[in-house]
């Protein structure tokens, strides 16, 4: 396993009106580079898949701006655990970071509303605008805003609970080139590591 610096820059937010992105985009405004590891498996492990701590990552820069931490309280029936949640003027925040699994988007949309029924006013969705894996780079910032835009076109979910959740959409990029991350920056980083030159 490979272990390195990146970082996220490039914020965005979707979508970029109504009850959420009054209340949050203020503070998510104020995000500017979130440093973190990434860590890219052997290639004869799920075929080299990447791994990182970026959730621990904008738990530190979102406090950081003022937020403060807070423990949502699931019911037992509730199996769910979101990756983090805080506090900002008052309301609550559950934060859910999908960094690598596209399929699983609709998934994190269902979670965001057992948090939001679970006492959450709001309740935000991270996704990567370009995870570099095995077979090209996801989108997958682009990917749920395709699903966010279809749960509301076909009724999949309330009005009112989409209405307080956001998508957060970021660019990743290693540290040691300040390039984005792709399949070309996976394999010269993993070049580097050999040479003894990456690491945290």
């Amino acid at each position: 396993m490979t272990t390195f610096l990146a970082y996220a820059s490039d914020f965005q937010v979707y979508p970029d009106r109504g009850e959420a992105f009054d209340y949050l985009s203020r503070l998510l405004g104020g995000l500017r580079r979130v440093e973190f590891t990434l860590r890219v498996d052997d290639p004869s492990v799920n075929q080299g898949q990447m791994t990182s701590d970026f959730d621990k990552a904008m738990e530190r820069a979102i406090l950081a701006d003022g937020a403060k931490p807070f423990d949502l309280k699931l019911p037992s029936h509730v199996p769910q655990e979101y990756d983090f949640a805080f506090t900002y003027s008052g309301r609550t925040v559950a934060v859910e970071i999908e960094k690598t699994n596209r399929e699983k988007i609709l998934r994190d949309m269902l979670k965001c509303h057992m948090y939001l029924q679970s006492g959450a006013d709001f309740a935000i969705i991270g996704l990567p605008k370009n995870y570099p894996h095995a077979h090209g780079v996801w989108n997958l910032f682009e990917f749920g805003t395709d699903r966010f835009r279809e749960c509301n076109t076909y009724g999949f979910g309330t009005p009112d609970k989409l209405g307080r959740i956001l998508l957060l959409g970021f660019t990743q990029y290693a540290a040691i080139s300040s390039q984005p991350l792709s399949r070309t920056t996976r394999e010269m980083i993993r070049r580097k590591a050999d040479a003894g030159e990456a690491g945290p």
